[in-house]
């Protein structure tokens, strides 16, 4: 099995790539994420490529590609994030990356990216009540997010606006939400807005098509 353990990790927080993988064990718990081209046998039931959730205590016998996540304290905290301070010293705040005025005193913040076969990552992590502001992607840019600690909403919209508002995904610890981009790669107008403090994987690399 091939493992590498992406760069952006920390004493909170641990994220590995595997490839070939084979008679994998998960002691405590474990968000696994398949991003191989086939469903993943799990305790008997298939984990399908590009979706998650959360296991411990079993094996996985044998997987093209996965991401594997760990996280202190446990994901489904209800209270604020406990390495909030550490994140926001390591990690960069949306302004910087994107001087734009939207983004002058929103509380979001990105880990550095790392790239692991065809794929790149990264974190961000935002404050409790952080609307993370609407947006869209050229065609070209195919991504897909994993929820790590807390829960938010991916929200989709006609304009940029947010009374155009026509659909809301809720994000839970372990859940990887489908593509919001069509077969042609076009996006609509989205946003993610965190109801609680929040932590996320961002992937760019995914498929086309997800099913």
């Amino acid at each position: 099995m091939k493992r590498k353990l992406l760069k952006f990790s920390g004493p909170f927080i641990k994220v590995q790539y595997l490839e070939d993988v084979t008679d994998y064990d998960i002691k405590t718990r474990t968000i696994l994420l398949n991003i191989g081209e086939n469903p993943v046998l799990i305790a008997g039931k298939a984990l399908k490529p590009w979706h998650s959730s959360i296991f411990a205590n079993t094996t996985v016998p044998k997987a093209q590609k996965l991401v594997s996540i760990t996280i202190k304290p446990d994901y489904i905290s209800q209270k604020s994030f406990k390495y909030a301070a550490q994140a926001k010293k390591k990690w960069t705040r949306i302004y910087k990356l994107y001087p734009l005025q939207k983004f002058k005193n929103t509380n979001l913040w990105r880990s550095d990216t790392d790239k692991a076969g065809r794929f790149i990552f990264y974190l961000w992590f935002a404050s409790a009540g952080t609307d993370c502001r609407i947006h869209k992607h050229p065609n070209d840019f195919k991504e897909i997010h994993t929820q790590i600690f807390g829960v938010g909403r991916m929200q989709k919209f006609h304009e940029n606006k947010q009374s155009s508002i026509y659909q809301e995904v809720f994000m839970s610890p372990g859940y990887t939400h489908e593509p919001f981009y069509n077969a042609k790669g076009k996006y609509p107008w989205h946003a993610y807005y965190a109801d609680t403090d929040c932590i996320w994987l961002a992937i760019e690399g995914a498929p086309s098509r997800v099913s």
